[in-house]
């Protein structure tokens, strides 16, 4: 056992987070960690670091148990990448030390060149069994495979946010820990990269904790999958599909339990009130007894508490009349950023009902594409047009604010004055009396959303434009954005890496490759 949790409970902001949990992680382990935003999954991440600690229960750990985890703030640093990850290696770079030291004796002609090369000799063999020699090839191969090799050589403080996380779970990965504790690792990965990271966590040896809403990816690298449920840890054998499966006849079985224990309570009522009638009526003091009885032993049920459904948060999309048959019209068209060509001599039609997902790797011109279809930018070369009577809906992959300091509800107000209507909106989005006067600076990724999905179904639309709309998104709303969409008629683009999120809502694919813009079936997938 690497690490076991006893009845932990901790609180929150003021709220009971964790209630008596208990979870336990062995050895080559791999387990898939589900719940709904806000339920605390990132804090059990912390638990079992000892970032945070509980307010009450015990943690036992593994001695000397090697956890590798991507931290939510990073270090500043001015090494390149590869230099960075090298340094990480703290025990590698202090024997590389040792044998410049080593290196410089030997040109000392006073030193004994004998003893010299026998410590030199020691030193290297167990820079090799260390795998020193082997290093700089594993970096290379890992930066590859998460879509980093264009920036072996660049300096840390110039990379973005998504390749810093890239490369700090680089770094996880490259230090072989006993448990890794990977939160979201896909988030900033093209379809390539999760495919390879899905590899590699096939063939590890060491154990792992995984929070993701990425469904497709729970299903390719987990054998288990543990659910935060009021505070406490439910498990399910099997991936995410077979959790789904599980949970549905759990909860159907909780159903049936609550159905009939609500029945046997109503019959003991029933049967105490009679016995206590035919006592008054009678005065016989047997009747009073049985009702006593029967009292006690109602008393004594525990209660199935009833399965609580998740709240819907998201309403049917208002559609727009009818467009013209050819929606977006791209002619030979060519874009550049700078000196670096996206793509070239593309040409392609997206027709009306069309379900329509934006594939390419990380850089590869997928947002740029849609800037030019929202009219933001120009293509150098041909023509991109959109055909008659289109009305554009667009969910942009960063979304903020104008006026962050702005209350939730004097946002809604703006579109929606009525206060209660705006009120009963914001509810059907997932936020409640207790949210509409937080500000929205203080909104999470997923909230931002939400609150943003509910600003842009009040327009009448016909094409809805989505640039990675499930990013920030617990499983739940996205699973309810997939319904959404399935009622939703009109004209859909979207730019998404959630493979689940791709299989349910589209017929068809752009893809951006080898600089060209290429229209493809969804067998595309499969090659």
């Amino acid at each position: 056992m690497l690490i076991q949790l006893n009845k932990i409970n901790k609180i929150f902001s003021g709220t009971l987070l964790f209630e008596q949990l208990s979870f336990a992680i062995n050895e080559q382990e791999k387990i898939g960690l589900v719940g709904t935003n806000g339920t605390g999954k990132t804090t059990l991440f912390q638990l079992i670091t000892g970032e945070e600690g509980a307010d009450s229960g015990t943690i036992s750990r593994k001695k000397e148990l090697k956890i590798g985890y991507v931290p939510q703030i990073f270090a500043e640093s001015d090494l390149t990448v590869s230099k960075y990850l090298a340094e990480s290696f703290v025990e590698l770079q202090n024997l590389q030390q040792r044998l410049r030291v080593y290196e410089q004796k030997m040109t000392d002609a006073s030193e004994d060149l004998d003893h010299v090369m026998s410590i030199y000799g020691k030193l290297q063999q167990d820079f090799e069994d260390a795998g020193g020699y082997e290093l700089e090839d594993r970096i290379i191969s890992m930066l590859k495979g998460l879509g980093l090799e264009d920036r072996i050589n660049a300096a840390i403080s110039t990379v973005s946010g998504g390749e810093r996380v890239r490369v700090e779970l680089a770094k996880v990965l490259l230090q072989e820990a006993d448990l890794l504790l990977l939160d979201e690792p896909t988030n900033h990965l093209d379809l390539a990269g999760i495919r390879w990271l899905e590899n590699y966590l096939k063939t590890t040896s060491a154990a792992y904790l995984v929070i993701s809403h990425d469904r497709a990816f729970l299903d390719q690298v987990t054998e288990k999958i543990v659910e935060i449920e009021e505070g406490r840890l439910v498990e399910y054998p099997g991936n995410y599909s077979r959790y789904v499966q599980l949970k549905k006849a759990r909860i159907a079985e909780i159903t049936k339990d609550y159905e009939l224990q609500q029945k046997e309570i109503h019959r003991l009522r029933k049967m105490i009130r009679r016995y206590r009638q035919w006592g008054n009526e009678g005065g016989d003091e047997a009747f009073f007894k049985k009702a006593k009885e029967l009292e006690h032993r109602l008393a004594k049920i525990t209660v199935v508490k009833p399965p609580k459904p998740p709240k819907k948060r998201l309403e049917s999309i208002s559609q727009a009349s009818r467009s013209g048959k050819e929606v977006i019209v791209a002619m030979n068209i060519g874009k550049m950023i700078g000196e670096r060509l996206l793509f070239s001599d593309s040409t392609f039609t997206i027709y009306r009902g069309e379900r329509i997902a934006l594939l390419g790797k990380n850089g590869s011109g997928k947002s740029t594409l849609l800037r030019i279809i929202l009219d933001e930018l120009l293509p150098d070369e041909g023509k991109l047009s959109l055909g008659a009577s289109i009305k554009i809906g667009y969910l942009p992959q960063n979304i903020t604010f104008e006026q962050s300091n702005q209350r939730v509800l004097a946002f809604v107000k703006e579109f929606l004055p009525q206060e209660q209507k705006a009120r009963q909106r914001l509810a059907h989005f997932g936020f409640y009396s207790e949210d509409v006067e937080r500000r929205l600076k203080e909104l999470s990724g997923g909230e931002r959303v939400r609150l943003y999905l509910l600003q842009l179904f009040q327009r009448q639309i016909n094409l809805l434009i989505l640039d990675e709309p499930t990013n920030h998104l617990d499983i739940y709303a996205r699973e309810e954005i997939e319904e959404l969409l399935s009622e939703y008629t009109g004209t859909l683009l979207a730019v998404t890496h959630d493979r689940y999120f791709l299989q349910k809502n589209f017929n068809g694919v752009l893809v951006i490759e080898e600089q060209e813009i290429k229209k493809e079936t969804m067998d595309f997938l499969h090659n």
